[in-house]
């Protein structure tokens, strides 16, 4: 299963490396990156978004940042 990251509650999701860059601004540097437009299922998101000090909870496989509020998280 594909990791996906779910902006806002569903406003945007991101699913690939070129994606990740185009929101986030960086690319997802934990592991080497052989095509932008491959899954996510390669790169630890958790430890990604830690190291940057971003927010998010983990949902049934799906990473969501932004409007957390409602969002159970495991």
């Amino acid at each position: 299963m594909c990791n996906i990251v779910v902006i806002n509650k569903g406003e945007k999701e991101i699913g690939t490396p070129r994606q990740f860059l185009e929101y986030f601004g960086f690319i997802p540097d934990i592991s080497p990156i052989i095509n932008m437009d491959e899954c996510l299922c390669n790169y630890d998101i958790e430890l990604i978004f830690n190291k940057n000090n971003i927010p998010y909870k983990k949902d049934c496989g799906d990473y969501y940042v932004g409007m957390l509020d409602d969002v159970v998280g495991d």
